[in-house]
């Protein structure tokens, strides 16, 4: 179990599915939420980038979750009015390591 200090709510986005030309994919218009409590959002990095053609903005956190957390990979969790794609799987980590919880990398493209 994550410490009390773990106070965030997040919202879950989790997509549905659709075919198209015979393959299945994410159906966003069909998504469903679900708020989780007890989660700790953690800045991790920020980048800027001005290439001259446009000026693009990448932002990532890490995000903390209580074990027993419905998450995983392709969904996409919103925060604070800001919505972020998970990056890579999601982790497990058994109390035997550490506290138990769920980690997962988040990140936000813009521009």
């Amino acid at each position: 179990m994550l410490p009390s200090f773990c106070k965030d709510t997040v919202t879950r986005i989790r997509p549905g599915t659709k075919e198209s030309r015979g393959s299945i994919i994410p159906d966003w218009s069909t998504a469903k939420e679900k708020e989780i409590a007890g989660c700790s959002m953690q800045p991790a990095s920020t980048s800027l980038s001005q290439d001259g053609r446009v000026l693009g903005l990448l932002d990532e956190f890490t995000l903390f979750l209580p074990p027993d957390a419905d998450v995983k990979a392709g969904d996409r969790i919103s925060y604070n009015g800001q919505v972020y794609e998970i990056d890579g799987e999601v982790r497990i980590q058994p109390a035997a390591l550490r506290l138990d919880h769920i980690e997962i990398r988040l990140r936000r493209h813009a521009g």
